[in-house]
């Protein structure tokens, strides 16, 4: 019943109603994602600053139950993680000159 003018300007102000809204949104989210990523940085979440502990390799076995195959200080060790508790499986020493050992060639020469 309005005429044709006024329904023509409701749809405008809609349309820029529309377009203030999803700016403000990606500005909210590039706000989130700026603060984010100083908080990951400033903090180091996820990194130690001195890279002393290297986890080499994980391999799941059960829902709460894996293997981690773990270098602290250049020594390389086999760790049972489950259920509350870590414990060492093996120690595993390291030859002079070869590459880092991976779970398959470690776990075969245990057996």
């Amino acid at each position: 019943m309005l005429p044709s003018p006024v329904r023509a300007a409701e749809s405008l102000d809609m349309g820029s109603a529309l377009m203030q809204m999803l700016w403000a949104l990606l500005i909210v989210i590039g706000i989130i994602l700026t603060i984010f990523a100083l908080v990951k940085k400033r903090f180091s979440i996820g990194r130690t600053g001195t890279e002393n502990i290297n986890v080499l390799e994980i391999r799941h076995i059960m829902p709460k139950t894996s293997l981690a195959l773990v270098e602290v200080h250049g020594k390389v060790m086999l760790l049972g993680i489950g259920a509350g508790r870590i414990s060492l499986l093996a120690d595993c020493p390291q030859q002079a000159g070869s590459e880092k050992p991976n779970f398959d060639t470690l776990l075969a020469d245990k057996q």
